[in-house]
């Protein structure tokens, strides 16, 4: 008779379940095992790289030159007193002196291997604002190379009506620059411009290029639709600027003064001086460029004061002087020495 085996019993069951599960799990903890040597190598071997790395890296930032100093010596610096002015563009340019140096401490341009600072005053001699622009119209003269453009400057696009501003314009320059050689041109070549130049030593005629006034004692008796006006030709100014603006190159503006009386017992109206008043050049009638002679003279009115102004081949030596009748086919025509 065959005997009955009694089943396992709970508890039984659960300890031979986990003994089978351990049994299973025995293979992972063996690979596991065989990792470890090969983890602790590649541990090492990263803290070697890394401290390798670590002392390059220290001693290229040993290698580096950090200045910290704030009193570092500025280079040395070379001067040569000028003093020479021209006028351009109605305004007065003064060079007080140059200097040369392979570098200025307050100015952080550096676009050659070293520089020259021209020390300037520029006044505004005029009731109205004038404007310029530096990096276009102003040009170091050396020998033997083309004009240098500024590097920077420390000037205002312009002074105000009635005042003067000092400040520098630099140049970027050739080691061992010679300042005694070189020359400041003002003008706008691209444009065309008369172009002035004041050299730094040698022969320098300030006057050159200086209004000259040549007084006249003309006097025009005019005659607009049967009435009378009397202009009286003051002057003539010959300049290279007018009106905050240069001379085209080989020309000069030629400025009449007038001052006007209407003797009559009504106002008179002949127009602006666009309209009537001309120079005789070259064969042809020229209109003015500018005026301010009032368009209508009041009854009984004395000395009103005004010019004309013409842009006209330089050097002229006398002016045809031409006023349009207007009303009719004709011209009065005056011949004046400057």
């Amino acid at each position: 008779m065959a005997r009955k085996v009694p089943s396992a019993s709970p508890v039984e069951q659960l300890q031979k379940a986990a003994s089978q599960a351990a049994r299973a799990r025995t293979p992972q903890t063996k690979h596991a095992a065989r990792l470890k040597p090969w983890l602790g190598m590649i541990l090492i071997v990263g803290l070697l790289l890394l401290t390798v790395a670590s002392l390059v890296t220290w001693n290229w930032l040993r290698g580096l030159q950090i200045n910290t100093n704030s009193n570092t010596a500025s280079p040395p610096v070379t001067t040569l007193q000028v003093q020479r002015a021209l006028p351009y563009a109605d305004l007065n340019f003064t060079v007080l002196n140059a200097q040369y140096a392979t570098a200025f401490a307050d100015d952080p341009i550096h676009a050659g291997p070293a520089a020259v600072r021209l020390n300037m005053r520029v006044t505004n001699p005029n009731t109205y604002a004038v404007a310029v622009i530096y990096y276009d119209i102003a040009r170091l003269i050396a020998p033997k190379i083309a004009p240098i453009a500024p590097s920077n400057v420390r000037l205002s696009t312009g002074p105000q009506p009635g005042k003067s501003e000092t400040g520098w314009i630099d140049f970027p320059v050739a080691q061992n620059t010679q300042l005694s050689t070189l020359k400041l041109q003002l003008g706008s070549a691209a444009l065309g411009e008369t172009l002035v130049t004041i050299p730094f030593s040698g022969k320098f005629n300030a006057n050159q290029y200086a209004v000259k006034v040549s007084p006249q004692s003309l006097t025009i008796a005019y005659n607009f639709e049967g009435s009378i006006l009397t202009y009286h030709l003051q002057s003539v100014d010959v300049r290279y600027s007018y009106g905050g603006s240069e001379s085209k190159a080989g020309q000069q503006f030629y400025v009449l003064n007038f001052t006007v009386d209407n003797n009559n017992g009504t106002a008179i109206s002949p127009g602006y001086g666009y309209d009537y008043i001309r120079l005789y050049v070259n064969g042809a009638n020229r209109p003015p460029i500018d005026n301010t002679l009032p368009k209508t003279f009041k009854a009984g009115a004395q000395g009103v004061g005004g010019r004309v102004a013409y842009a006209e081949p330089a050097g002229l030596k006398s002016l045809q002087i031409v006023f349009l009748l207007q009303v009719v086919v004709g011209e009065q025509s005056y011949s004046i020495d400057l």
